[in-house]
């Protein structure tokens, strides 16, 4: 759901998705498609596959999600590649900011995790690249209806709040990563601080939220701090604070949309 959900927030910040043309509407549709699977699989898969060394000692990922082992990444490859190809024709058809702002997103979407990059081993690009594959579905989609007025402070409160979220998830991996030799800002940071620093990021990011969606961005931003003050008090229960989190996110961009159609739909 989570570049799905940026997806269809930066097409109803660019207006009343009503009043496309028919071109533009099955545009929209379509890529509406590409982020809910195509897009995860691209993004998550490349992440797998390139996380076997560090997932195996990982407990998160063992009890609570699941290793990909090495007998099955060509498989995963091939279904990858069998999944964005059918979209590749899409580029003649969308205008130059949507194209670029796509390519944005597969190359940090792919160089996240795989060599040589791998940024989510050199911080501080781990949490850059992590927030660009989040925002970038949302610049796809306010571009693909041919609105360039973009609010680039928006864009930039949106990569703040997307830092805290990759580092918030990188928590319950310090132990892991260090094991495996892997370098996040997580690890650099500790415990406790890394917790800190999304805590200031969120607080930043609903300050800057406030100016476009007033006291509702400020509701968000209690929400996320309360669970991040909540865990830097009880580090023995951040990973259950980390499953909820998935839930927390779905719930509130499905909020903060809804808010953004009504308005531009019905001008509520």
């Amino acid at each position: 759901m989570y570049v799905l959900g940026t997806f269809l927030v930066g097409v109803i910040a660019s207006g009343n998705l009503f009043l496309h043309e028919r071109l533009t509407t099955l545009l929209l549709i379509l890529f509406g498609f590409f982020f809910l699977i195509p897009a995860n699989v691209l993004i998550y898969g490349v992440n797998d596959i390139y996380d076997y060394q560090t997932d195996i000692h990982n407990t998160k990922k063992i009890a609570y999600e699941k290793v990909l082992f090495p007998d099955r990444h060509k498989a995963l490859w091939r279904v990858i590649v069998g999944l964005t190809l059918p979209f590749l024709p899409l580029l003649f058809f969308i205008n130059t900011p949507s194209k670029l702002a796509l390519l944005v997103f597969v190359f940090t979407g792919i160089f996240y995790s795989a060599t040589p990059i791998r940024a989510k081993s050199k911080p501080p690009l781990d949490i850059l690249f992590s927030a660009i594959i989040y925002v970038s579905p949302a610049l796809v989609g306010f571009f693909l209806t041919g609105n360039t007025n973009i609010q680039w402070l928006a864009v930039l409160g949106a990569l703040i709040w997307a830092f805290a979220m990759q580092t918030y998830s990188a928590v319950p991996d310090i132990e892991a990563d260090k094991k495996a030799g892997v370098d996040t800002l997580a690890t650099m940071l500790g415990e406790k601080k890394a917790l800190w620093f999304c805590f200031l990021c969120y607080f930043i990011s609903a300050s800057i939220g406030y100016y476009y969606l007033g006291y509702l961005a400020l509701l968000f931003g209690l929400v996320y701090c309360t669970i991040v003050v909540l865990s830097i008090n009880n580090t023995s229960k951040l990973f259950s604070y980390y499953t909820y989190f998935p839930l927390i996110n779905i719930a509130t961009g499905a909020v903060l949309f809804f808010y953004m159609f009504f308005k531009e739909v019905f001008g509520v």
